[in-house]
């Protein structure tokens, strides 16, 4: 039989030299990184729509200065750019979350065949 250095890693780090537990221990682990992978970007886009929303109600006071504060118009034009771009970096985040959580049910599926094996 040859070597399988990745085969045996995984029996090293489960503590099993059955197949079934090594798999079984790897999709675990998958889907652990993969919860908590959910959770770090879910707060991530939390914190996104909150900074959101504080810069919508400071680029509405800023805006309320008129036309004759060039340092609030600045403001206003360079808060208005950042708001988009995190817009756009949120919008994406979502679409990573949205990958993420489609995943869960994947790895919940890879484990259920291993208990099932097992």
């Amino acid at each position: 039989m040859g070597a399988r250095p990745n085969i045996d890693h995984l029996k090293e780090s489960c503590g099993s030299n059955q197949l079934q537990d090594c798999f079984k221990y790897l999709f675990v682990q998958e889907w652990r990184e993969n919860e908590d992978f959910i959770r770090y970007i879910g707060q991530k886009c939390a914190n996104l729509e909150a900074n959101i929303e504080r810069r919508a109600q400071l680029i509405q006071e800023g805006e309320s200065f008129g036309p004759f504060h060039n340092v609030a118009l600045d403001a206003v034009e360079c808060m208005g750019e950042t708001q988009q771009r995190e817009q756009d970096i949120l919008a994406a985040l979502m679409g990573v979350l949205d990958l993420a959580r489609e995943g869960r049910t994947e790895k919940e599926h890879h484990v259920g065949l291993m208990v099932l094996k097992g």
